[in-house]
């Protein structure tokens, strides 16, 4: 349910989403500083006054975190897809309904791409991808079968989430791969619950640093200099 759109947007929305979870928000402000990525009191207060709009006493005791992000505003409104710079391409201003018009954006800059580049069709490349085993909603005989194939898949690493280890590594080790602890949370939703990795974060660490070969000091929540561990305590 939308509220009424504003020179803001949509306005602050209660989206149940497929994870059984609920996302309440956003805000919407113009700011100067686009490195400025604060949740800040006087948001969040604003975030739990609007909601009462729609969906009357949001639980705000359960909440479990909160966030924010910026996203770059087109002067004119509009999407721009073009090349930019000679094999650049911007796919930028992409704001509401960027959702539902994703599709067709996707076909058309792989289409300038395409005449960019020139390329042939891969004639077998398959268009399916072998899905990601989702333990918790197995049923107790095909959770079984799965442990006989692959054990890693009966030991649970994210209690909150019941994210077994057999996931986490399929999430690392498929292509396009998780490289960070949040690639595998985007994934599988390991750190995703309501500890958030107070609990299963050091295994998740462990699992990354084997699975892809680097020292645990080197894994990284998202990115570049974004370490958990900066040296020795003793």
């Amino acid at each position: 349910m939308f509220n009424l759109p504003t020179e803001k947007g949509k306005g602050i929305l209660v989206t149940p989403t497929i994870d059984e979870n609920t996302l309440v928000g956003p805000t919407s402000d113009f700011i100067d500083d686009k490195h400025d990525r604060r949740s800040t009191r006087e948001h969040l207060e604003e975030v739990v006054e609007k909601s009462n709009h729609t969906v009357k006493n949001v639980p705000v005791r359960m909440v479990i975190t909160s966030f924010s992000g910026n996203r770059a505003h087109e002067v004119g409104g509009d999407f721009i897809l073009k090349e930019s710079l000679d094999g650049f391409f911007d796919c930028v201003g992409i704001e509401s309904p960027g959702l539902t018009s994703a599709p067709a954006i996707g076909e058309y800059m792989a289409n300038l791409v395409n005449e960019k580049l020139n390329l042939e069709e891969n004639k077998d490349f398959t268009y399916d991808r072998k899905p990601t085993p989702k333990t918790s909603e197995l049923s107790l005989e095909e959770h079984d079968e799965l442990i006989k194939k692959d054990k890693r898949y009966g030991k649970i690493i994210c209690r909150c989430e019941s994210i077994t280890e057999g996931e986490i590594v399929d999430a690392i080790n498929r292509p396009l791969g998780a490289r960070t602890v949040d690639g595998v949370k985007r994934r599988v939703r390991a750190t995703a619950g309501r500890c958030q990795g107070g609990f299963c974060l050091p295994r998740v660490m462990e699992i990354i640093a084997r699975e892809t070969g680097v020292n645990y000091d080197d894994v990284v929540k998202n990115g570049k200099d974004s370490y958990y561990i900066k040296g020795h305590v003793k």
